[in-house]
């Protein structure tokens, strides 16, 4: 199982969080890519490169003196943390450290995927990566057939198989609940039954987990009947079906199955979403395209989901004051603030949007924003 602390709520708060006036927030990403950085020698001496490098900035960047004392304070805490983690770091491919002592901050973030590593002293937490990982979600998956029955629950690289099934019905298991019978085929009654419970166990597995996401492996043969037991809360979750053998599938098994139907459905999505920015584009309503059309757009509120190449650079300015965003303003529009220049202003963009409840989209591999200046946005109004 692979471990994850990333989640929207965190992802929000970290895209909120600035530090007091002249103090430094240090954003650092450690890869532990198995592949790369799979020993603990490896390991340490990542964080040894990481950390140096983050040193030598601090030293030649001009801060006050106590911002430069609590900077480099808080650099030794990270330095020691991420020693002491990445030993017993079962399971997660990344790690993701925020650590500002003047802002009381020191929030270390399992990630499931390997990152880039990268060290970054700013006034606020560097989520950009967080993004591009993008927003983890509750994941449900179902194995059934005329006898079998399995309930998989996590993220898609932290499946974990349901052992107290019964207690999603309200029961304990003394209790116990309705199972296929034992003999060499059920009936067609037995096996409606048993298609019945798999229904109640999702609705009780949605009422007290919740999930965004329901995949079902299943025989072809049986889909149509196995739907149609689902409660419509539970339908409008169904993501698709998996095949993968139901009795002996193993959890990795099912979790790699289960990561190509998302990826699929991720694809999905982004198409839907890029066919409805080029329709609102070519109507020229609620859409827009390039760089200063869509930081207008944020500082005005309007953003329903800001759409970005990853890894795109672009400088730009922001007010201090109101956090109002710009190309090359020297001056805040709104009330008058000397701006300060951002070397890349997507990664304020990116923050901007999620603290709006907005959807944000690294997209990867696709050229549809090269006509836009690789940044885009849907538009509520």
């Amino acid at each position: 199982m692979r471990a994850n602390d990333l989640d929207p709520g965190r992802l929000r708060r970290l895209a909120g969080l600035k530090a007091p006036e002249g103090a430094t927030v240090l954003s650092l990403y450690v890869d532990l890519d198995p592949m790369t950085f799979g020993t603990p020698p490896a390991r340490r001496s990542e964080i040894s490169s990481l950390t140096d490098e983050l040193g030598r900035r601090l030293r030649d960047a001009d801060l006050p003196h106590d911002a430069r004392v609590a900077a480099r304070s808080d650099l030794e805490r990270a330095r020691t943390a991420l020693n002491d983690t990445v030993a017993g770091a079962d399971g997660a491919r990344g790690l993701a450290l925020f650590v500002c002592g003047p802002a009381d901050l020191f929030e270390l973030v399992r990630l499931p995927r390997p990152v880039d590593m990268r060290a970054v002293a700013d006034d606020s937490p560097w989520i950009e990566p967080l993004v591009r990982i993008g927003r983890t979600e509750a994941l449900a998956v179902a194995l059934v057939d005329r006898r079998n029955l399995r309930l998989l629950y996590g993220g898609r690289d932290s499946l974990e198989q349901i052992a107290d099934e019964d207690r999603l019905l309200g029961r304990t298991p003394e209790e116990g609940g309705t199972q296929a019978p034992a003999h060499n085929r059920p009936t067609h009654n037995e096996a409606l039954e048993h298609f019945k419970r798999l229904g109640h166990l999702l609705l009780g597995l949605q009422k007290r987990r919740g999930f965004d996401c329901l995949l079902i492996a299943a025989p072809e043969e049986l889909r149509n009947e196995i739907f149609d037991q689902l409660h419509p809360y539970v339908r409008e979750r169904l993501a698709g079906w998996l095949d993968v053998p139901v009795d002996y599938a193993s959890i990795a098994d099912v979790s790699r199955a289960a990561a190509e139907a998302l990826d699929a459905q991720r694809t999905r999505r982004e198409d839907e979403t890029l066919d409805r920015l080029r329709e609102r584009l070519g109507r020229g309503e609620r859409a827009a395209g390039g760089l200063g059309d869509v930081l207008a757009a944020l500082n005005e509120r309007r953003v329903e989901t800001l759409l970005y190449d990853a890894g795109l650079q672009a400088p730009g300015t922001i007010c201090p004051a109101c956090g109002f965003l710009g190309v090359d303003q020297t001056a805040c529009p709104v009330d008058g603030t000397a701006t300060e220049r951002r070397a890349n202003v997507i990664e304020n963009a990116a923050e901007t949007a999620l603290l709006q409840s907005a959807d944000v989209l690294a997209l990867e591999d696709r050229p549809d924003l090269g006509p836009h200046g690789a940044i885009a946005a849907l538009l509520r109004f």
